[in-house]
């Protein structure tokens, strides 16, 4: 009797604990592992290229603002009209105002992309991690980063197996190389300065000139 009555708390007790652990939470390191499989990098190196490439755009669309711009003012001349320095305030206005449009644009693409690529990456993580969570009893998995977590035992971390099982998985990746840096061009500074306070002084100097010709003449 007293040897039933030990097999079955032996029994019991290699049980028992796997039993609490059903169900528990694994702990995952998410960005240690987008890290040993390349992707911190390639997303890195990938989201700097594309900001390289809407800068240039961006320089480009200065320029061609720019000639915009200088086309109106060669059209009103010297000593432009004040209508046409009217047009000279209200064409460099808008020409600014459109190109921030366009540059916030291509940063919330830039942001967009960024988030495009990290849910990606999790998505296919999230199987995997699963699986390896599932490989000790465990149900739920948290990252590590996000919520907090505050202690954990070291037996529910499953970075690095999720990490094995992604590299078995084919998700190791390499960075493309990066391309030279292009500064992005400041707001407000889309088109070359307008001569309209200039092109005033000028007008008003010769309209001036003209009331005392005909002072004298009188």
């Amino acid at each position: 009797m007293k040897t039933i009555l030990l097999t079955i708390f032996s029994f019991a007790a290699l049980t028992l604990p796997a039993m609490a652990q059903k169900g528990g939470v694994a702990i995952l390191d998410i960005d240690e592992v987008a890290r040993q499989l390349g992707v911190e990098e390639k997303v890195r190196v990938e989201l700097l290229n594309m900001q390289n490439n809407l800068n240039a755009d961006l320089q480009r669309t200065q320029t061609t603002m720019q000639n915009q711009m200088s086309g109106v003012e060669k059209a009103a001349g010297e000593t432009p009209t004040e209508e046409q320095q009217k047009q000279i305030f209200a064409t460099n206005q808008q020409l600014n105002e459109e190109f921030n449009r366009i540059k916030s644009r291509a940063q919330q693409t830039l942001v967009e992309e960024r988030v495009r690529m990290i849910n990606e990456f999790r998505s296919r993580l999230e199987p995997i991690a699963l699986k390896a969570a599932e490989a000790q009893g465990l149900e739920v998995v948290l990252m590590k980063v996000t919520p907090p977590v505050f202690a954990y035992a070291t037996s529910v971390d499953i970075t690095q197996a999720t990490t094995k099982l992604a590299l078995d998985a084919g998700m190791q990746v390499t960075a493309p190389a990066e391309t030279a840096p292009v500064a992005a061009p400041a707001n407000g500074n889309t088109t070359v300065p307008a001569p309209a306070e200039g092109a005033k002084s000028k007008a008003g100097a010769k309209e001036k000139e003209k009331e005392k010709g005909k002072a004298k003449a009188e």
